[in-house]
């Protein structure tokens, strides 16, 4: 089975309901501890636990799905599974970020998500590679866990 690393969100922590969810479902999960870095920080630091490993399947929630995108495009990423991804930041460097050859990707997002816009995971599902599953739920997703888990599943098994 592939690496699985997750991604914890600005305001959170590596061990939250998605880290406790995927370990729940039998997943040997990875979670970095990003608190107090900013984003091109956390970038840095997951790029270094990735290099010269074959490449893992990466959960990244909200702020940490903005880490997740910014490292796909720098490194081979096996499939990548964004949670509300806070991809409309004015922030280095997902403010720069060109989506090209991305990893098979799935963005889920609640349409009742009132922190991180909607319409940036609509744009990103433009891209053949990127699928867009939506549900009725906010932000933290705390109703849609079982959809992650086997969005995540999903690229584990494909290993």
């Amino acid at each position: 089975m592939s690496r699985l690393l997750f991604c914890h969100g600005l305001e959170s922590g590596p061990r939250g309901s998605k880290f406790k969810a995927l370990s729940a479902a039998g997943f040997d999960v990875e979670a970095p501890d990003f608190r107090g870095l900013n984003l091109n920080e956390r970038v840095v630091k997951l790029k270094n636990l990735l290099l010269g490993k074959p490449p893992a399947v990466i959960v990244g929630s909200s702020y940490g799905g903005a880490v997740a995108a910014c490292v796909a495009m720098a490194l081979p990423v096996k499939a990548l599974v964004l949670c509300a991804p806070a991809l409309g930041r004015d922030e280095a460097p997902i403010n720069k970020l060109v989506w090209e050859n991305g990893p098979p990707t799935t963005v889920i997002h609640g349409t009742l998500d009132d922190v991180c816009a909607i319409e940036h995971s609509r744009e990103l599902a433009q891209h053949e590679e990127v699928s867009l599953v939506t549900t009725e739920d906010g932000h933290r997703l705390g109703n849609s866990l079982e959809l992650i888990v086997e969005a995540t599943r999903a690229y584990l098994e494909g290993s």
